[in-house]
């Protein structure tokens, strides 16, 4: 194998593979990332089992071949490279990069399933939608790999829309998009996933045809392929958290307000032992009185509303809160009916974007 590339497009391809190559004691192939160099194009694939990752370009190929390495350390020399074009070749169990070498793995047992399967289309989407809708629903996505069935992202393709649902069991959140689908289909995107995904599309501006086969889900873009196993536990009935509910209490706040006095709050309720993160809200006339304390420390802040229905008094966690109000920036309103009851939060004028947030002990 040899061929010239770009320096600046080597960087990026190898920082992409690392994101989703893991060590494999058991298998040390799988931690390699396949390079083949063939009539002027390169394809570079690699797997952790969960996540297949193939992306082809263009280059100067002067021989055919296929070598399977660790990209970390070269990663890192290559970074440090002042050329514009760097070139790779082969030979022997070496993998010569401009003035260094690198040992090969072994070519034995890579996997050969990592070609693109026969799929049915569900929705092509912009990467800069895809890349926001996961953003605004993944920080509430159980955390912990303990509990699969919640540790995703619930999508649901529908001819009219396409909408994302996490929780965690303690809070949920629901987006709802215009875009269209092709075809109705549900599924469970594993957090990894989408994190790693996220990681890949950032800067994209592309669109990206989404599609399926079997129990896994691809995502298709400029040469590029990547596909997930999707998660088949049951995911939480969430209609019946979001339809029907009547609310008798509804309260208005000036967004930059609310996320300032929160942000205060949460200085103090995060050091908390007795219940961290939590602090007293209580709803009284016009003003909001936000309370938290620590054994160090004590903050009350007040902040202005626009009030519907009863005063009263609830306790939240207000990292939870603040983590959807970073996600909208108009005014923020909360509809509840009692202290132990659960919250919704929306932002003006959209209803599309919906976040329930379960209290907690109300402490005197």
């Amino acid at each position: 194998m040899n061929f010239n590339i770009e320096r600046n497009n080597l960087i990026e391809i190898f920082s992409e593979f690392i994101n989703i190559l893991k060590d494999n004691p058991i298998k040390p192939i799988i931690s390699g990332l396949k390079i083949h160099s063939e009539e002027g194009t390169v394809t570079f694939s690699g797997t952790n089992l969960d996540i297949n990752y193939i992306k082809t370009i263009s280059c100067e190929t002067i021989e055919n071949g296929t070598v399977i390495f660790k990209p970390n350390l070269a990663l890192e020399y290559i970074k440090l490279l002042d050329d514009e074009s760097i070139n790779l070749s082969s030979k022997n169990d070496i993998l010569s990069i401009h003035l260094a070498e690198f040992v090969l793995l072994y070519n034995d047992n890579f996997p050969e399933n990592l070609k693109l399967p026969v799929i049915d289309e569900i929705a092509k989407i912009s990467s800069e939608e895809l890349y926001k809708s996961f953003e605004k629903t993944k920080f509430s996505v159980a955390p912990s790999t303990e509990n699969l069935a919640v540790n995703c992202i619930r999508t649901l393709f529908r001819k009219d829309r396409i909408s994302f649902v996490s929780t965690d069991s303690y809070r949920l959140t629901y987006l709802k998009t215009d875009n269209a689908a092709f075809l109705e289909k549900d599924f469970s995107i594993p957090l990894e996933s989408i994190n790693i995904l996220c990681k890949l599309i950032k800067d994209l501006n592309k669109d990206i045809l989404i599609g399926s086969s079997g129990e896994n889900l691809i995502f298709l873009w400029e040469n590029t392929y990547f596909l997930t196993k999707i998660t088949n536990l049951p995911f939480p009935n969430f209609d019946a958290i979001l339809c029907g509910n009547d609310f008798s209490k509804e309260m208005e706040f000036n967004y930059y307000d609310f996320k300032s006095s929160l942000k205060k709050a949460l200085t103090v309720a995060r050091t908390s032992t007795e219940a961290k993160n939590g602090a007293i809200l209580e709803f009284k006339s016009n003003k909001l009185s936000i309370s938290a304390s620590s054994g160090k420390a004590k903050i009350n802040q007040k902040v202005d509303m626009i009030k519907i229905g009863d005063d009263f008094k609830c306790s939240l966690n207000i990292k939870f809160l603040f983590e959807f109000i970073e996600n909208i920036n108009k005014n923020v309103f909360i509809k509840g009916n009692s202290s132990s009851a659960m919250f919704e939060i929306t932002e003006k004028n959209n209803t599309s974007y919906k976040y329930i947030l379960m209290p907690l002990a109300l402490r005197d």
